[in-house]
């Protein structure tokens, strides 16, 4: 096996491994519909998405990350980023309770007990502090959108670290930013993050989607830009499915041929 077999066999494997690192499937529960796509600029990606439920409340936690600078590094911190985020939102369902031998301790009462915001304020602050303290000289940092959605009422609270504001868009037209709330994570340690809240009316959908969506390019250097997005937005409904699919081919049919410039990965939910 040539030299150049050889790495394109070692980057399929770390594409394959990197696929497992995201959910196999999304959420299904009455009252919400979950859609994404991730499209990655080369072999592997740093973007990353996760979406599951939390036991026994039934809220689903939303994420989209954005790991900075592309490539295998950015690949190997995405799983990182991810994995941490995933064990600290979900140590019961993630197995972290059991293996300090807990079934129901007051560690577990108390993780069960807190409310969607102290959730995914402790979650942004864990994995800020980790990233920090443990890997600071590498200089690697990651932007995370992360949201608490109650599909019975549509009410969610979200944490934005550093990352492009998701949207509300609403069956109207009309759109809400969920701006940042607080810094991204792995920069400093002890960084504080704030939690912002809504609701999703029905027909409603959230709108998570990472920089590489609106910084991509057109063949003669366009990029396509947040009032591009927008209008896709506006064009194409607000059943998550439906939405990402008509973004997606917004933008692919902007960027036709050019040499992707990011990553790109969107994740949407509708109350139904």
């Amino acid at each position: 096996m040539s030299d150049l077999e050889s790495l394109r066999r070692e980057m399929e494997v770390a594409r394959n491994i990197q696929r497992d690192f995201l959910p196999e499937s999304l959420p299904v529960g009455p009252g919400v519909e979950l859609a994404a796509a991730l499209h990655p600029a080369r072999d592997v990606s740093g973007d990353f998405y996760d979406a599951f439920e939390l036991a026994p409340s039934g809220t689903i936690v939303l994420v989209v990350g954005d790991v900075c600078d592309k490539g295998v590094g950015a690949a190997l911190f995405m799983a990182l980023f991810r994995s941490l985020i995933r064990a600290s939102a979900d140590p019961v369902g993630g197995g972290a309770i059991q293996m300090i031998g807990g079934r129901r301790t007051l560690v577990r009462n108390a993780l069960e007990a807190a409310s969607p915001a102290d959730l995914l304020t402790r979650v942004a602050g864990f994995t800020n502090d980790y990233i920090a303290r443990l890997h600071g000289r590498t200089n690697m940092f990651a932007t995370v959108f992360l949201a608490a959605l109650t599909p019975g009422t549509g009410q969610f609270d979200y944490v934005n670290a550093g990352h492009d504001p998701a949207i509300v868009v609403s069956p109207d037209g009309a759109m809400r930013e969920l701006r940042p709330t607080g810094p991204a994570l792995g920069l400093m340690p002890d960084q504080g993050f704030a939690a912002g809240n809504g609701k999703l009316k029905p027909s409603d959908c959230l709108f998570a989607f990472t920089d590489g969506l609106v910084e991509a390019r057109s063949p003669t250097g366009e990029a396509f830009g947040t009032k591009r997005l927008k209008e896709a937005l506006r064009a194409n409904g607000t059943l998550a499915a439906q939405l990402v699919a008509g973004v997606v081919a917004t933008l692919h049919a902007f960027t036709r041929h050019a040499e992707p410039h990011d990553d790109v990965t969107v994740l949407a939910a509708t109350r139904i």
